[in-house]
């Protein structure tokens, strides 16, 4: 008799606790998941870069966090420009990179700004889109902020040449210095623009690396920087941001952020692969708007922080990884 007491015990205690689990796992069901890892990237090696300055590196480690996240294997590499970057790419020498539309279309499409002044942001994108995959690369939809081209100079030498458009600083341009990279100096869609729309012949320019594009402005040896819409100094430093009169030196052209992806690479994946990838840039892109990323830039060039770091940061603190 005891012996059976205690084997109904045993059975009454076993149903209760497989009840609790269940009734756990069921709870379990309508927590937001977004953040837990997966693992149908397991056994695929996927190569990022990025172009060399803050903004493009904290992207870049985003993607690498996200795509980690799924199970891929992932190493980041750092290249200096738009040139060696889309080169790397096409080579397979790395998979995927973030890029802006604008410089696609303008840059390595070498189409005509003037062309686009009619385009959405959308129609934008989609014109590089069908042209990329004619050069073997595969794209995805590009995050919401828009980092276009500006001139900025010190507040100083705005009141003293009373500089407020392009115009003005092309009237002007002989007696200040700008700062800005190499590229920029020589690109279509740089400084030969502000020389040819606006006049602009700066009396002297002081070539950089391009996270370092402020550094004179700081030192005193530069009055004008050419910037990103979304560079975080733009509202540290004392400095005015002149308005483009003529509408051409961005050419009406967005540049959003988006992915490129080598096309074999891509196209290699198995579908549930593909569609991990996927979702892990989409996931990361819909979070970057301009509100977000600035103060991201701010802690890599201001606080000296590890764009590494940063990204996995901001990504666990959106539930996008665990």
């Amino acid at each position: 008799m005891l012996s059976r007491l205690t084997n109904s015990r045993l059975l009454l205690f076993a149903a209760l606790l497989a009840a609790l689990m269940i009734v756990a796992a069921a709870c379990g069901d309508d927590d937001d998941d977004s953040g837990e890892a997966g693992t149908a990237g397991e056994g695929v090696s996927v190569t990022i870069a990025d172009k060399g300055f803050s903004e493009s590196s904290i992207v870049a480690q985003m993607y690498a966090a996200a795509l980690a996240n799924q199970g891929f294997g992932t190493t980041v590499e750092s290249l200096g420009s738009t040139e060696i970057a889309d080169a790397a790419i096409r080579n397979g020498e790395i998979d995927v990179y973030p890029e802006y539309t604008g410089t696609s279309y303008l840059n390595v499409l070498g189409r005509d700004g003037a062309d686009a002044a009619d385009l959405s942001r959308e129609e934008v994108y989609a014109e590089v889109d069908t042209a990329y995959a004619d050069r073997g690369l595969a794209t995805l939809p590009p995050a919401p902020y828009n980092n276009g081209n500006e001139v900025a100079c010190t507040t100083e030498a705005a009141e003293e040449y009373n500089l407020e458009t392009l115009s003005d600083l092309g009237r002007e341009s002989g007696n200040l210095t700008y700062s800005a990279n190499a590229e920029h100096l020589t690109r279509d869609d740089g400084l030969p623009l502000l020389a040819s729309e606006y006049g602009v012949e700066f009396g002297d320019v002081r070539t950089v690396d391009i996270s370092l594009r402020y550094e004179p402005i700081e030192n005193g040896q530069a009055e004008c920087v050419y910037a990103f819409g979304t560079d975080p100094k733009l509202g540290q430093l004392d400095l005015v941001v002149l308005e483009d009169d003529k509408g051409t030196f961005s050419a009406g052209v967005p540049f959003q952020n988006f992915p490129v992806v080598n096309a074999e690479f891509y196209e290699g994946l198995t579908d549930e692969q593909r569609e991990a990838f996927d979702n892990a840039l989409n996931g990361v892109n819909e979070l970057l708007t301009a509100e977000e990323i600035r103060p991201l830039i701010a802690q890599v060039e201001f606080d000296k922080e590890e764009p590494e770091d940063v990204a996995n940061s901001f990504l666990q603190d959106q539930g996008v990884i665990s």
